[in-house]
């Protein structure tokens, strides 16, 4: 009888250190997994900063002019967002 309480308190802390490692190492993945996540937002975060500056650069009203006059015709079109709407309209 006393044998037996042994036995069964022995397979109750087997199980219990075999579930304690795997948790462990489950806990240990997603860590890590995490870890990864959070460095990949980091550089999505600063590359999009990036590219907010050179969208802003790019599409600056004075330098899209200068490139206007230096590499298309005199006679282009300009095209104002009013005029935009109202030829939609149409």
């Amino acid at each position: 009888m006393q044998g037996k309480k042994y036995v069964i308190s022995f397979i109750c802390l087997l199980l219990g250190l075999i579930s304690i490692h795997i948790l462990k190492n489950k806990t240990r993945e997603l860590e890590l997994k995490i870890e990864k996540v959070s460095q990949n937002i980091n550089s999505l975060k600063e590359e999009f900063e990036v590219q907010k500056v050179e969208f802003s650069y790019l599409s600056n009203p004075q330098r899209i002019s200068n490139l206007a006059k230096e590499y298309l015709k005199n006679d282009y079109i300009t095209l104002f967002p009013n005029k935009i709407i109202s030829d939609e309209k149409k």
